[in-house]
């Protein structure tokens, strides 16, 4: 039988991530070093794995424990995410603005836009579904939200839209990985004789890498959510696919390596909207701050 999954140890562990220690992340979670050190024990042997190497010098993640703490991120985004979806319920309905995003426009862009529309509009509730860019779309031509947001070449005719931004796709490997030691440039025929660690189908990120390389990809393993793949890829699994901007701090970290390629994989980041839909006021609001963010000069990584 399948062990269930503890909430509190996945969020010591990614607190070990985030504050470099076990103490440091003990003493942020309020709890002891002993109880820490005994809780990582705990779902080591539980689930079988080693996650933390211990040595003289401290703890470090194994190569098991980055795939299980990219994996807790969504895990507990997720569960923070219901649980103030479900603490809104009781809370009394003023003005809002319904949004779908596919996950980067949500994870990277949105909060941005959405933290500066609050200062605005402190008594806004904004209600946002993070789903893939296939899925945003039919939301939008169905009406079930007020705008939408994707990162696709080609939205539909039917729909308005407009370019909001734009993002790059890196290809990505574990340092392990033989593509993690080329120099020369990744060609098409290459990236489609490999086994990938890819998005779902209907995702952007999986159709900009497909398109570029004209063809379906192998999937060595299929994830609904950046985290994941990143895990994946940490783990060696095969080569990712992932926005850009997800992984820069694992690429400055030298957890992962970005492989150079001839591959196109930029693409727009747009915004959605029903023409029968009248657009308010603060959708309005919300398109014009990604609009302005567009000029915003953005880091960038490269191998």
């Amino acid at each position: 039988m399948t062990p269930d999954l503890d909430l509190a140890t996945l969020r010591l562990l990614v607190s070990i991530a985030e504050h470099g220690s076990l103490n440091a992340a003990a003493a942020h979670l309020g709890i002891g070093q002993p109880a820490a050190s005994a809780r990582v024990r705990a779902f080591e042997a539980r689930w079988r794995l080693t996650v933390l190497q211990r040595s003289a010098r401290g703890s470090s993640f194994t190569r098991d424990g980055q795939a299980v703490v990219a994996w807790a991120r969504t895990t507990l985004q997720s569960v923070d995410t219901m649980r103030a979806a479900v603490a809104s319920l009781s809370e009394d309905r003023r003005a809002g603005i319904s949004i779908a995003a596919s996950l980067t426009n949500a994870e990277h862009v949105l909060p941005v836009w959405l933290g500066e529309l609050h200062r605005r509009r402190p008594g806004l509730h904004p209600t946002l579904t993070v789903v893939n860019s296939a899925t945003v779309v039919e939301l939008v031509r169905q009406q079930g939200v007020d705008v939408g947001f994707v990162e696709v070449d080609g939205c539909p005719d039917d729909l308005g839209s407009t370019v909001i931004g734009t993002d790059e796709v890196a290809v990505v490997v574990s340092p392990t990985h033989p593509w993690a030691r080329r120099t020369a440039p990744l060609e098409a025929d290459e990236a489609r004789a490999a086994a990938w660690v890819l998005r779902e189908k209907g995702s952007g990120t999986r159709e900009t890498i497909e398109r570029a390389v004209g063809a379906t990809l192998e999937a060595a393993l299929e994830a609904s959510s950046t985290a994941a793949l990143i895990g994946a890829a940490l783990a060696g699994v095969g080569p990712a696919a992932v926005s850009e901007r997800a992984v820069r701090a694992d690429v400055a970290e030298g957890r992962l390596v970005v492989v150079p390629t001839v591959l196109r994989l930029e693409r727009p980041l747009t915004a959605l909207w029903h023409p029968e839909r009248r657009r308010s006021e603060v959708v309005d609001a919300l398109i014009a701050l990604a609009e302005r963010d567009r000029a915003t000069p953005r880091g960038t990584i490269g191998p």
